[in-house]
């Protein structure tokens, strides 16, 4: 038999401000109890533990087992506890339901503190989505606020970055079209946020035929991953050098930026044929929008292999703040007029 409950309990400890009971007594529940005095904040005493599946004269740091289920509406009324921690190994969560149904019925404060799913990179907070309280679990920025002020920005200063540069689109057209025949403009398919596809905008910096002579110089790749880059790309025209050099080339994504696709600061969009050879921690990237500038970029860009490149991307995602995005246009800038390109 489990310990009853004894006059002691009754009173509450002078260090504390709450009583609490813990329903479950597995690794959930110690898990719970830790949580609990560990947390200065709560201010509570734990009166002990409430669960069938265990008797006898069991305790953790200290605190006993004091009763089974059908003791707990009895222990409520007598201790006066001002909540009761719900924490239950998972495949006792059936069982104990109508238990809590019947704590609520009586006004006791329940907190459920079960751990069905441990993430590891992830933060939860709390919603409602229709009337059911919902844990959510998201490994991607979680400020509303300043990610709706940072997509008002974007857009904010892509526009005026538009009308500011319109002279420099013109002459930039131009000089393409007298240097080599082709479009001014390059578009191609990339990935952006959660694998959504859209199309990129660049000044063509190739010949018209060079996506038909990638396959031919495959042997010349300098990166590592599925990426593709020749730092003497022979399929570069004479113009498109100049505008790669300063990052010229890649100023029509400021339309994308407009358009809601892009972002001034976030990870580069890769395209679907290296999304398909992601590693499965590579795909987190995905997970915001992509950026005409990163990490990436500020950081050695062709000098970082493919593996450090993700691992810049997702500490960007990671440590993502307004004044990180600053501080990168910030970096960006210089490594522009050097002729570093972005």
């Amino acid at each position: 038999m489990a310990n009853r409950i004894s006059p002691d309990l009754l009173s509450s400890s002078q260090n504390s401000n709450h009583r609490a009971f813990i329903l479950g007594s597995g690794l959930q529940a110690t898990k719970a109890a830790d949580a609990i005095l560990n947390c200065a904040k709560l201010k509570t005493e734990l009166i002990g533990f409430v669960d069938s599946r265990r008797t006898g004269m069991w305790r953790y740091r200290d605190i006993p087992l004091i009763g089974n289920y059908d003791d707990l509406l009895r222990l409520i009324q007598n201790a006066r506890i001002d909540f009761l921690a719900v924490a239950p190994e998972p495949q006792d969560f059936i069982d104990i339901l109508p238990l809590v149904q019947a704590a609520e019925q009586i006004g006791v404060t329940i907190y459920l503190m079960t751990q069905f799913f441990q993430p590891g990179i992830s933060k939860s907070s709390a919603v409602n989505i229709g009337g059911i309280p919902t844990l959510r679990f998201s490994s991607v920025p979680e400020k509303t606020v300043s990610l709706g002020l940072k997509e008002m920005l974007d857009r904010i200063s892509a526009l005026f970055g538009i009308i500011a540069i319109t002279p420099l689109l013109a002459i930039t057209s131009l000089i393409i079209k007298l240097d080599s025949p082709g479009p001014v403009l390059f578009k191609q398919p990339r990935t952006g946020k959660n694998g959504r596809p859209f199309l990129l905008w660049k000044f063509r910096t190739m010949t018209v035929d060079a996506e038909k002579r990638k396959e031919e110089l495959q042997s010349l790749n300098e990166m590592s991953g599925p990426v593709f880059k020749i730092k003497n790309d022979p399929r570069v025209t004479r113009v498109g050098r100049f505008l790669r050099k300063y990052s010229i080339d890649e100023l029509p994504q400021l339309f994308n930026i407009l358009m809601g696709e892009m972002s001034l600061v976030g990870p580069r969009p890769p395209l679907p044929s290296e999304v398909e050879k992601f590693e499965p921690w590579q795909r987190r990237k995905l997970s915001v929008k992509p950026g005409l500038t990163c990490l990436w970029q500020t950081n050695g860009r062709n000098n970082v292999d493919f593996d450090e490149w993700m691992k810049l991307d997702l500490k960007y995602i990671d440590n993502w703040s307004l004044w990180e995005d600053a501080k990168i246009i910030v970096r960006t800038i210089p490594t522009v007029l050097k002729g570093s390109g972005i």
